[in-house]
């Protein structure tokens, strides 16, 4: 479900383990670059459609983008373990390719949070459309229909499933969850090359971003991106604009936190 914290909490379980961390969002322009254009404007998909619409649409689009988020899963290098994160990794979608149940959890957020989640981070979306309250409301709505059938799935499937009622609970639910694992990787000691992990983290938040920013005309903010030191369970950000960011990128320069080089 979105805005309960589960990227915040993967980027930072990630690098606490130094796993390799997939973000479906980190990927949508890419993956859109491959899909059938959508010819609907913002509006119409936004505005004039109903929530039970909205919803469809975005079951359609997670089961089209499914098979090129396998591709990308599939080039990743073998030797860590993936954390692999975004709404659109549906319990139909997932089930039949995991390797045990333990291998995966759905979060929900309860009604009110989730509400107040989407007002106070607000989207870019919200100043495009021509009814940004109506438009709100479609989102909240769509999300509620998605979080009732994903329980519904994550039961009637038997897999794992819990509902926040504050957005710091979530990292706890993903590690309790995936604790076996994570302690069975924690005892080999070898980390490899984390530095080039979190390289790989960034690069595709900077392709995404670039494209955002080309998109909507607009490259101004910043962004916290993983330190790439390459120290073990580094956990430490690099705040950059941007611009800023490309050109360190440009010149080879990796990304570390001050002090951490």
């Amino acid at each position: 479900m979105g805005g309960v914290g589960k990227t915040t909490a993967a980027r930072s379980i990630a690098r606490r383990y130094d796993l390799r961390l997939y973000s479906v969002d980190s990927y949508t322009y890419a993956h859109a670059a491959r899909l059938p254009t959508e010819m609907r404007s913002l509006d119409e998909i936004w505005v004039d459609s109903t929530p039970e619409q909205l919803a469809a649409w975005f079951e359609e689009t997670a089961g089209n983008r499914f098979p090129l988020i396998l591709d990308d899963l599939r080039r990743l290098p073998a030797d860590v373990p993936i954390l692999a994160e975004g709404p659109q990794l549906l319990p139909t979608l997932v089930r039949p390719l995991l390797p045990s149940p333990d291998r995966v959890v759905f979060v929900v957020a309860s009604h009110e949070l989730h509400r107040r989640l989407l007002e106070r981070r607000g989207s870019g979306l919200m100043g495009v459309v021509r009814d940004s309250g109506r438009a709100l409301e479609n989102r909240v709505r769509r999300d509620h229909i998605l979080g009732e059938w994903l329980e519904d799935e994550a039961r009637r499937t038997g897999l794992s499933l819990c509902t926040v009622s504050r957005v710091e609970d979530t990292e706890a639910a993903i590690e309790l969850q995936f604790g076996p694992a994570l302690r069975a990787w924690d005892a080999l000691g070898d980390r490899g090359d984390v530095g080039e992990r979190r390289r790989e983290e960034n690069d595709a938040r900077l392709l995404q971003w670039r494209a955002n920013a080309d998109h909507f005309d607009d490259d101004s903010g910043e962004v916290a991106f993983a330190c790439e030191c390459g120290r073990d369970g580094c956990a430490e950000t690099v705040t950059l604009g941007l611009p800023d960011a490309e050109h360190l990128r440009a010149t080879s320069a990796p990304l570390t936190a001050h002090g951490s080089a």
